[in-house]
């Protein structure tokens, strides 16, 4: 078995698309997956399965679609990614607040991607995961406004705060009982 975490976009976020996350752990391990646990409201998932990342994304999406009647993107990424992930952090030693620090996952890899002059953003690319700094907080950013995601097209992705990517890799790091 492998531990996956799954993160959904755009899931109970202002009244929209709502997935309730008992009923969404009670589908999914009625859909074959062990130790399935949610981690706050916005569509965070810790669960095991035998078989792929793509088909953990695909069943879960499917499950989602089947149950709740929402179509949403789920990007996937097994325990030792996350902890790479996090070891990776471009932004560790700075003492950052948590809550500034974001990953938006892809659900591919990225393209390159540069902060407009003068914003006060950093941005990293690795891999299928972009690192954000938003010195002023997400919700006074322009940052989406100033054509800077522009370049991903159609790939999906979903952005966590750095605090929430950390519980999510301590809750796949969880042995089974």
């Amino acid at each position: 078995m492998t531990t996956y975490a799954a993160l959904l976009r755009g899931v109970n976020v202002g009244g929209h698309r709502k997935v309730p996350m008992a009923g969404l752990r009670t589908a999914l391990t009625e859909a074959g997956f062990a130790r399935v646990r949610t981690y706050i409201q916005s569509g965070n998932l810790v669960l095991d399965a035998d078989t792929t990342a793509t088909a953990v994304a695909e069943a879960i999406a499917g499950v989602i679609e089947a149950e709740f009647g929402h179509r949403v993107p789920v990007m996937v990424r097994t325990g030792a990614e996350l902890d790479r992930i996090i070891d990776a952090d471009p932004f560790a030693g700075r003492g950052l607040d948590e809550a500034k620090v974001t990953v938006t996952f892809l659900s591919g890899p990225a393209p390159a991607l540069a902060v407009p002059e003068g914003r006060p953003e950093e941005a990293v690319v690795a891999g299928s995961e972009v690192w954000v700094y938003y010195p002023d907080g997400l919700g006074k950013s322009t940052l989406d406004r100033s054509g800077f995601w522009k370049p991903l097209g159609d790939t999906a992705a979903t952005t966590r705060n750095l605090r929430t990517v950390r519980r999510l890799r301590d809750m796949a790091a969880e042995t089974p009982e």
